[in-house]
């Protein structure tokens, strides 16, 4: 009897430190999301009425770099740069690198809240390249969800209207680099650890940039302090972003944390209008907000089957 309060007192303690690591989890996305990502959106978007995309590229791998190194450096030292498939993931930093150059030059002339919708397009991309390529089943449930979600994209693109912008070919085209860039992230998973693929990720974004960016740069006007803040914002707010997202999964399960990206679309909508004056009208929101919702099917399918899939998995799989 002496026992049970010492019991049920750690008891509610344990539940009070796991209830303050969802919240951690779910403010560190929201900061992600909301501010973070749309902030950095934000910059890329000024800068590329007027820089070319190489030398936004390097500033943002650069400050990207900066961040995984000060984040893993000390705990995993030179070991972090070793891989055991340093071609997969070469490979998985250069589609990367590729979708990041298409995203930069077409949200030049695409409103923000436009081109986050497409880019939420990737994780319906993902469904259906994870048949062929990663051996995984997809039920007639995700099958429609994907659909749907394709659906609410044609929305927001409207190719009907007779006026569509090459721009959002290119965004579609970034979208799916970003999907097979997601799909080697999941193959390198099981041999390198977080920090060696963190660290690998903008890799091929920075040499190739560094090395090409002198023969094609643009020096911004003497005193334009905006420019160079802009600059910074795009890699060291892009690397904030990544390891707030780092954070919220270590802190919070995924079937928490992943409907509080979409709020990325409340941020950079605001942000767009704010800074550039862009008004989304009506079909972008409805098909934004179909893609959405076809999104969080999908996500809560995946930890329905993964649940389900939990018992008859061997315990030492990985």
């Amino acid at each position: 009897m002496v026992m049970l309060p010492a019991l049920w007192s750690t008891d509610l303690m344990q539940q009070k430190s796991a209830r303050s690591m969802v919240t951690l989890g779910i403010v560190s996305i929201l900061l992600s999301s909301v501010i973070f990502a749309p902030v950095s959106q934000t910059a890329t978007k000024y800068l590329a009425a007027e820089f070319p995309v190489l030398q936004i590229i390097f500033f943002r791998s650069l400050g990207q770099t900066l961040w995984m190194l000060l984040l893993f450096w000390p705990s995993h030292g030179p070991g972090m740069f070793r891989s055991a498939r340093p071609g997969l993931q070469a490979a998985r930093s250069a589609l990367l690198f590729v979708s990041g150059m298409f995203w930069v030059a077409a949200v030049a002339t695409v409103p923000l809240t436009t081109a986050s919708a497409i880019n939420f397009t990737a994780p319906l991309m993902v469904v259906i390249m994870s048949v062929p390529l990663l051996g995984e089943k997809v039920g007639p449930h995700r099958w429609a969800a994907v659909a749907v979600g394709f659906a609410g994209a044609l929305v927001v693109i409207r190719p009907t209207s007779g006026d569509v912008p090459a721009a959002t070919f290119l965004l579609l085209a970034a979208s799916f680099l970003f999907a097979c860039y997601q799909i080697l992230t999941r193959k390198v998973a099981a041999s390198d650890s977080a920090a060696t693929t963190s660290v690998f990720t903008v890799i091929v974004a920075l040499v190739v940039s560094a090395v090409l960016v002198p023969w094609n740069y643009i020096a911004p006007d003497e005193g334009d302090y905006l420019v160079w803040v802009a600059f910074f914002a795009t890699g060291l707010l892009g690397g904030a972003r990544h390891y707030f997202v780092v954070k919220a999964y270590a802190s919070a399960p995924a079937s928490v944390i992943s409907p509080f990206f979409y709020c990325e679309l409340v941020g950079v909508a605001l942000l767009g209008y704010f800074v550039f004056g862009d008004l989304p009208d009506v079909w972008t929101w409805v098909g934004a907000a179909i893609i959405v919702v076809s999104g969080l099917y999908i996500a809560q399918r995946e930890r329905i089957n993964a649940r389900a899939d939990k018992p008859v998995e061997p315990a030492a799989s990985r």
